[in-house]
C-alpha cells in the first residue's frame, strides 16, 4: 500500500511555510515555540494505492483516473417533477398555504426524516416537522424558510438540479422575512414565527458549512428565544424551539469547552421542566449539563501558578470528569437493560473507507445495528461524552506530569483533591478507580463504538437527519484519535468518514460543524513560560 499526498512528512504548517519539522506528532513543537496553530498532519488529498498481487502494478495515475470516472458517471436520482411542484405551490402562496405546507412535509418526509418512523420517535429531536402542517396562518417568513430547507434537502439528497447558491439566496429572504417578524410585537410571539426559527435553524446547518459557523448558528437561536417573555404561553412550537436550543447550547458548550452557556442554565433547565422534556436524549443531557463547567476549569490548569493549587484543582477536575462518566454509564447501563432484548449489536461492516488495507483488513470490520434511531441517539451520545471526558482525564494527568518533571498514578492524583470535595463528588455507586492506562483503553473503547455506529446512522433509510445527528460524535471520536498516540489509523478512518462508500448508505454530507481542539492540556503554555 502507498500514500500518494507529496513527499513531506512534515506538518501541514511548516509544509505551507517551507521550514523544518521536528515531526513530533500531533502538533509539532516548532510551531508551538512559534505561537504558530499546527495544522497536524492530515492530508485531504491523501490517495490509498491497494496493490494486490492480482495487479502489482497499480499506481497513483490509474486510481485518480478510475475515481474521476467513476464520478463523471455516478448515477443521479435527480427529479425535476418533485422541484417543479414546490416551486409551484410556493408562487401560489399565500392561496393555497395548507397544501404547500402539507406538500414540504412530505417532500421532508422522503429526504430529511428517517423512514418508518415510530409514534414514539415522532416527539423527539425532529418531532417539530410533523407539527407545521397544523399551522394555518399566513406567513412569509414560515413558508420562505420551509421552501430554503426543502430546496436544501433536495441539492444534498442529489433530486434536484438546484443549487447551494438558490438554497442561499431563499435562506437570505427567508431571514429578512424572520426579521421584520421580530420587530412586530404581535407577530414575534405567533407560532408560524418560532417555526421560522426552527427552519431555518436547521436550514442553515445544511447550507453554511464549516467549523466557524456554529457559534453565530447558536447565539441567532438564544438571542430570539430572549425576546419571549417570561409570560407567554408554553405553545407546542415553543416547546420543540427549547428542546432544539438544549442541544445547541450544551453541544457549543461542550465542544468549546465553555462553562457559561449561551442561554443562562437556569432559564432554560426551568423551562425544560415546564415542558416536560423526559425522553431518553433529554435524560442523557441533564446528566452531561454540568460537563462543559468541568471542561472549562480543565482549560485554566495549566495557568495556575502555584503547585499545591495545581495539584488539588487538577485533582477536583479529573474527579468531577469521572463522577460525570459514572453517572451517564450508569444511565446508559440502565437504558440498556430497561429492554427484554438487545438494543444493539454488531453485525458485519459494508462500508469501504480510504484507511482499510482491503477487505480483509477493515479499520472496522463490524459495525452496530440499533433497535431504532431513538436508542441510537442517546447511546452514541454518551460514548461522544464519555470519550470526550476520558480524553481530558488523559490530558490532565499529562499535564500534571509535565509540571512534576514525574509520574504520578491516577489514584495519587486524585488523593490530591480536597477529601469534603471529592466526597461531594463521588456517586454512591462510584466505581473502582481506574488506573490511567484502563482510562486510555477506555477512551478509546468509546471512540471506536462512536465510528461503529455512523454506519447506521449514515443509511440512506435515516434521511439526512441521520448524517445530521453525527456532527457531535463524529467530532468527540476525531478529538479522541487525534490527541492521543497510538490511533492513527482510526484517526485517518475518522477524518476520511465523509468519503466512505456503501450500499444503502448516504456520505460525504457536508454540514456545519465544530472546529477542532488546536492543542491538548499538556502543549498549553505553563505559567513559568509566560513570564
Amino acid at each position: 500500500m502507498v500514500g500518494i499526498a507529496g513527499k513531506s512528512k512534515s506538518c501541514n504548517t511548516c509544509r505551507e511555510k517551507r521550514l523544518r519539522c521536528d515531526l513530533r506528532r500531533p502538533f509539532c513543537r516548532k510551531c508551538a515555540k512559534a505561537k504558530r496553530q499546527c495544522a497536524g498532519y492530515d492530508r485531504g488529498d491523501l490517495i490509498f494505492v491497494n496493490r494486490t498481487p492480482s495487479s502489482p502494478s497499480t499506481d497513483a495515475p490509474s486510481v485518480l483516473s478510475e475515481r474521476k470516472t467513476q464520478q463523471q458517471s455516478k448515477p443521479t436520482s435527480a427529479d425535476p417533477k418533485t422541484e417543479a411542484d414546490l416551486c409551484r405551490l410556493f408562487s401560489a402562496l399565500p392561496t393555497e398555504t395548507c397544501k404547500f405546507r402539507q406538500y414540504a412535509v412530505d417532500l421532508l418526509e422522503a429526504t430529511y426524516l428517517p423512514k418508518h418512523v415510530s409514534a414514539e420517535s415522532r416527539h423527539g429531536s425532529f418531532s417539530w416537522v410533523y407539527g407545521l402542517t397544523d399551522l394555518t396562518g399566513h406567513s412569509k417568513s414560515l413558508d420562505t424558510s420551509l421552501f430554503a430547507f426543502c430546496l436544501s434537502q433536495l441539492y444534498v439528497t442529489g433530486r434536484a438540479d438546484s443549487s447551494l447558491y438558490q438554497c442561499l439566496d431563499q435562506y437570505n429572504v427567508a431571514l429578512q422575512y424572520l426579521a421584520s417578524d421580530l420587530d412586530d410585537p404581535a407577530r414575534r410571539i405567533q407560532e408560524e414565527t418560532l417555526a421560522s426559527i426552527l427552519v431555518l435553524s436547521t436550514c442553515e446547518l445544511f447550507v453554511c458549512p464549516g467549523a466557524k459557523g456554529w457559534s453565530t448558528h447558536a447565539r441567532g437561536i438564544s438571542e430570539i428565544l430572549r425576546l419571549r417573555e417570561p409570560g407567554m404561553a408554553r405553545t407546542p412550537a415553543w416547546q420543540h424551539l427549547v428542546i432544539r436550543m438544549r442541544v445547541v447550547c450544551t453541544l457549543e458548550a461542550l465542544t468549546k469547552r465553555q462553562g457559561q452557556m449561551i442561554l443562562e442554565t437556569d432559564i432554560w433547565r426551568q423551562v425544560v421542566k415546564e415542558c416536560g422534556l423526559n425522553g431518553p436524549l433529554d435524560e442523557v443531557y441533564h446528566l452531561v449539563a454540568d460537563a462543559p463547567t468541568t471542561l472549562a476549569q480543565a482549560a485554566t490548569l495549566s495557568s495556575i501558578a502555584d503547585e499545591n493549587v495545581f495539584l488539588k484543582e487538577s485533582a477536583v477536575v479529573a474527579q468531577s470528569m469521572l463522577s460525570i462518566v459514572n453517572y451517564v454509564l450508569e444511565w446508559l447501563d440502565g437504558f440498556l437493560k430497561r429492554s427484554t432484548t438487545p438494543r444493539f449489536w454488531p453485525t458485519p461492516s459494508a462500508a469501504e473507507s480510504v484507511a482499510d488495507m482491503g477487505p480483509s483488513n477493515k479499520v472496522f470490520p463490524s459495525c452496530f445495528e440499533f433497535e431504532s434511531l431513538t436508542v441510537a441517539t442517546p447511546v452514541a451520545m454518551c460514548w461522544a461524552v464519555t470519550a470526550q471526558l476520558y480524553s481530558n482525564v488523559i490530558q490532565i494527568h499529562d499535564l500534571v506530569k509535565k509540571r512534576l518533571a514525574s509520574h504520578i498514578e491516577l489514584e495519587a492524583l486524585l488523593l490530591q483533591a480536597d477529601i469534603t470535595r471529592r466526597d461531594a463528588m463521588i456517586p454512591s455507586s462510584e466505581r473502582v478507580v481506574q488506573s490511567i492506562d484502563d482510562i486510555r483503553h477506555e477512551g478509546c473503547k468509546m471512540a471506536r463504538y462512536v465510528c461503529q455506529s455512523l454506519e447506521y446512522f449514515h443509511r440512506a433509510e435515516m434521511g439526512t437527519f441521520g448524517g445530521q445527528s453525527t456532527t457531535y460524535p463524529c467530532w468527540s471520536a476525531r478529538q479522541y484519535f487525534r490527541l492521543h498516540h497510538g490511533d492513527e489509523r482510526e484517526w485517518a478512518w475518522i477524518q476520511n468518514v465523509h468519503n466512505m462508500k456503501g450500499a444503502g448508505t448516504r456520505w460525504g454530507l457536508t454540514m456545519m460543524t465544530f472546529p477542532d481542539i488546536i492543542e491538548p492540556l499538556s502543549v498549553q503554555s505553563s505559567p513559568a513560560s509566560l513570564k
